[in-house]
């Protein structure tokens, strides 16, 4: 199951939830340390994890 990054809004912790594609945005996210469920997800992206690269021109 995939990862999904969150921060609490009220204490400002960041914390990892795992989930399956169909919980996003359906299942209820409480943070671990405060309990709060003022939560947001994090935009992350995992897939890229050097320097840009212009996948048309190679000028390394």
């Amino acid at each position: 199951m995939p990862n999904y990054d969150h921060s609490c809004n009220k204490c400002k912790e960041n914390f990892v939830v795992e989930m399956k594609i169909s919980e996003v945005g359906n299942k209820k996210v409480t943070c671990p340390k405060c309990k709060s469920d003022d939560v947001s997800r994090n935009v992350t992206n995992t897939s890229y994890k050097g320097e840009s690269i212009n996948r048309y021109t190679w000028d390394k």
